[in-house]
């Protein structure tokens, strides 16, 4: 078997093409009409100067669809639900599934592999710029609290933030500061907390004060991005909290799923006629493939032993207990807003980066990362959700908290990629109060509706490097309650993708074929129509096939090489003595090739051990390198057709890697001696990867 890719003239550093894509929207109610201009700017009452909004980007962390009250859901969530009664609230908006690559999308306006993130592991693109750095020059202050998950290598004040306190990393414990909470810039006054009094989502409410009160002195309008790590495992939350809903899910999912569906008919969220989901599948994983839940589906709670139901039902009310104080935080600060006169100019977002999460199975776990659970009994259930427990609450309850959506974080299913998006802005907000707005847009919007409302420009440099074009459309009109244009929307993580183009719906698991849906009919994606539309599917998987070409989606291009000998070859053409020329894998099993002083370097990795050979003189001007790797695991280098260097690695690839073939950088973990992505300035042509017996 042979597998070869060839690229043509590709430059690493290539800018993509801007393209607007969008659909007209399915919905099941409609936005109220209004042609009243949205006044971004508004005068003062006694200068009549134009004043720009201040604006507050709220994001929250594996928040589940209807698990605020507004949506359906039973959590007392009351001052997130006032800002959607008196807002306007997206009900079909899309993130990209997981934590960091939303994240990446959110702050860029662009894709989150254009942005530096097509999975996890990443730091922001020098192509890209943030929302921070593009409102300074407009003369906001611009602040950050919570979690930034955007690599630790770069931090928030080193892309724009003035002010942050927060975590850098995806998630740790709620109840303890050090070392996971840090404050940027260092040595800019931080609060103290007596033993025992800390408690995230809490402090970063104080951390959003204390910037507010700084923006608000220094006379500029100012941004801030208020990103709680509620509620991300593991799971804390107060236990006076954590007891009012204790009871509540006593009664187990399959009850709270059909209460969430019955209410959100009621709201209007969802047609009257739309039926109950059957319980989601929960897709192999690489935990689950130890626990034996591997793509079986949810079981029925009246299935589930009764000590074990009492130790799920704590779960889920720690998670409740954990969104009820983000709202209490939400809370606090609109009503410090409404206390210093802010409140009818600043615009308010909130939604979540992505579906519940359902890491990794019904029962949940009691270890990052690990197959581990714990059936918790009698006296230990008040243990957990407090700060000696590390607890998720598994794939059961985040179907619950995702209804009536199937499947979960992770995934291209509504239940992975739609989040609510409430819009709150007294001054220029022209749409009714409570107007449901069901126009699919997704996160790359906020760049070009900040853009319009703010009075800011977009640079096409930064520091020397052009920017990338931003991929999303302004939400500015659909907040006077006009439409936006048609588009197509499309996602992919992991392998799992969806394209959106009108009503229709292209949506596939990881190396599964693709499924489509009429989301006007068919809302909750039960009805496969690929058999039947098979025009359309071929039509609509065109179209994301050219979108992940040209946004650096990838995936599909990468050779199968277990049990496989190796010769990757290809045309390089430096302008940097270091840099990736290629990559497939990581940090625990991979190939690449990548030059380190100008000397090319090819590594091997297996089972985490590094395997390396270096030429042994460093390349100016454009060269061809070819690497071997044999079934006995001899390696060698070649430099235009000459052997230059042998080695010996352990033998074949036993396991396929997890990361994909990248070109001209490493995108995830590392496959060598250097920190990802480590990009090589220049081009790299002609590359072929072969595989054979």
């Amino acid at each position: 078997m042979t597998h070869s890719q060839l690229q043509k003239g590709l430059t690493t550093a290539a800018l993509g093409i801007m393209g607007v894509m969008s659909s007209s929207g399915a919905g099941y109610t409609q936005t109220t009409p209004s042609v009243a201009p949205l006044n971004a700017p508004v005068p003062t009452a006694t200068t009549g100067q134009v004043q720009k909004p201040n604006v507050l980007l709220i994001l929250a962390d594996d928040l589940g669809f209807s698990d605020l009250g507004c949506l359906g859901g039973e959590i007392n969530t009351p001052n997130i639900d006032a800002l959607a009664h008196n807002g306007l609230c997206f009900t079909q908006f899309y993130n990209s599934a997981r934590c960091c690559p939303s994240r990446a999308g959110i702050l860029t306006g662009l894709h989150p592999h254009q942005a530096g993130f097509p999975d996890m592991v990443g730091q922001l693109s020098q192509h890209a710029v943030t929302l921070p750095e593009v409102l300074k020059p407009a003369g906001y202050n611009t602040y950050m609290v919570g979690k930034w998950h955007l690599s630790e290598r770069v931090t928030p004040v080193m892309r724009g933030f003035d002010e942050f306190y927060g975590m850098l990393g995806g998630f740790n414990t709620y109840w303890k500061e050090d070392p996971y909470y840090t404050r940027l810039p260092a040595g800019h006054p931080k609060r103290e907390y007596r033993p025992g009094e800390f408690y995230s989502t809490n402090v970063f409410g104080d951390y959003a004060l204390d910037f507010i009160d700084q923006g608000q002195k220094s006379g500029q309008p100012w941004f801030m991005y208020l990103a709680f790590n509620a509620p991300h495992f593991p799971l804390h939350a107060p236990e006076d909290v954590i007891e009012k809903y204790d009871k509540v899910y006593a009664k187990g999912w399959d009850a709270i799923r059909e209460e969430r569906l019955a209410r959100q008919k009621k709201l209007g969220l969802v047609p009257p006629d739309l039926p109950l989901t059957p319980r989601s599948l929960v897709p192999a994983n690489r935990i689950n493939l130890q626990t034996g839940w591997a793509n079986k589906d949810n079981p029925a709670w009246d299935s589930i032993p009764s000590d074990r139901q009492a130790d799920l039902a704590r779960r889920m009310a720690v998670y409740a207990a954990a969104v009820e104080v983000m709202d209490r935080n939400v809370g606090r600060v609109v009503a410090h807003l409404k206390a210093t006169g802010q409140w009818n100019n600043t615009l308010i977002f909130f939604l979540s980066d992505n579906g519940a999460c359902a890491e990794w199975d019904p029962w949940g776990f009691d270890q990052l990362d690990s197959p581990k659970n714990i059936l918790h009994t009698g006296a230990d259930l008040k243990q957990v959700g407090g700060p000696d427990s590390y607890i998720s609450y598994g794939s059961g309850w985040a179907n619950a908290s995702n209804t009536p959506w199937r499947l979960y974080k992770h995934y291209a299913q509504e239940g992975g990629i739609r989040t609510p998006l409430i819009v709150h802005w007294p001054a220029s907000l022209k749409t009714k109060p409570g107007t449901l707005n069901t126009q699919p847009s997704y996160i790359t919007d906020f760049m070009p509706t900040l853009l319009e409302l703010c009075g800011a420009q977009y640079p096409h440099e930064r520091n020397g490097q052009q920017i990338l074009p931003y991929e999303g459309i302004s939400l500015a009109p659909l907040m006077r309650g006009e439409h936006l244009p048609p588009r197509t929307l499309c996602v992919e993580h992991e392998g799992n993708r969806m394209v959106r183009e009108g009503d229709w719906k292209l949506v596939a698991l990881h190396d599964q074929p693709w499924e489509l849906y009429n989301l006007a009919n068919d809302p909750a994606e039960m009805h496969d129509l690929a058999a039947h539309e098979l025009g359309r599917v071929q039509q609509m998987s065109t179209d994301w096939q050219a979108w992940a070409e040209r946004c650096m989606v990838v995936p599909k291009l990468s050779p199968q090489i277990v049990n496989k000998t190796l010769t990757i070859a290809c045309d390089v053409t430096p302008q940097s003595p270091d840099g990736v020329i290629l990559a497939q894998g990581g940090d625990q099993r991979g190939y690449a090739l990548h030059l380190k002083d100008g000397k090319p370097v090819f590594s091997v990795r297996q089972n985490g051990k590094l395997y390396s050979i270096t030429a042994p003189d460093a390349l100016a001007g454009k060269f061809s390198i070819a690497a071997h790797l044999e079934k006995d695991g001899a390696m060698t280098l070649a430099i235009n057709g000459n052997i230059v260097a042998r080695g010996k690695a352990p033998g074949l690839f036993a396991v396929q890697p997890q990361d994909d073939l990248s070109i001209g950088q490493d995108t995830l973990s590392a496959v060598g001696d250097y920190t990802p992505p480590h990009p090589l300035r220049g081009k790299v042509e002609n590359v072929q990867v072969k595989t054979g017996d």
